[in-house]
């Protein structure tokens, strides 16, 4: 491993239950009655999508950019001042730092969600780089953002791992040549099969990385 690409959202922060009570309370505050594995639907669709389907199912007056922003804003607040970096996540990026490696974050989420993040957990001087799709003018429906971060060190793409909770996006990494380490996100058991089937290596968390 040359260089180490890790997502923000779920993987490297403890956020999923944010993301679950925020939405959650979204719908019942419109009167709808959300289902309790919430994060489970959200996560593979992506939240343009999850929310044009919950604007239909709960017939939602917002239009759907406007119940993003709304979820969105509400989550960065959260990253300003609450959510906790995972468990053995700062300890374990140390370790590869004093291997040489080189760490890169990989994320769909703004940066100015992300910056407070990293600076009030004090984890922004770990990272050699901080990338965002805005930066890549493309989605993590495709491995543009990651062969971005290869690019920018001049390393193949098989020389990369690839941190990430969301099986879609271990699916396309490896099969753009990545090395990918799945990590479970916390809350959403239902993807550890998924995780398990399609990344080099699947971990609860990063405590078991800092084992090997």
């Amino acid at each position: 491993m040359k260089v180490a690409i890790f997502d923000f959202d779920g993987t490297l922060y403890d956020s999923v239950g944010y993301w679950t009570d925020i939405i959650t309370d979204y719908v019942r505050k419109r009167g709808g009655t959300p289902p309790p594995d919430i994060v489970a639907t959200v996560k593979p669709l992506g939240m343009t999508t999850a929310a044009g389907v919950f604007k239909e199912e709960y017939g939602f007056t917002e239009e759907i950019p406007d119940i993003v922003k709304a979820w969105r804003s509400a989550m960065g607040e959260k990253y300003r001042h609450i959510i906790p970096v995972r468990k053995g996540a700062r300890e374990y990026i140390e370790k590869l730092r004093e291997q040489g490696v080189k760490i890169c974050m990989a994320t769909a989420m703004e940066k100015d969600f992300v910056m407070p993040a990293l600076e009030r957990t004090d984890m922004l001087p770990l990272f050699d780089s901080v990338v965002t799709i805005a930066d890549v003018k493309a989605n993590k429906n495709s491995p543009r953002i990651f062969q971005y971060c290869a690019e920018k060190y001049g390393v193949d793409y098989g020389d990369c791992v690839v941190f990430e909770d969301a099986p879609a996006a271990i699916r396309i990494c490896r099969e753009a040549g990545f090395g990918t380490v799945g990590v479970y996100d916390g809350m959403t058991e239902g993807e550890i099969p998924q995780l398990t089937e399609l990344s080099d290596r699947c971990v609860l968390s990063f405590e078991e990385l800092l084992e090997a």
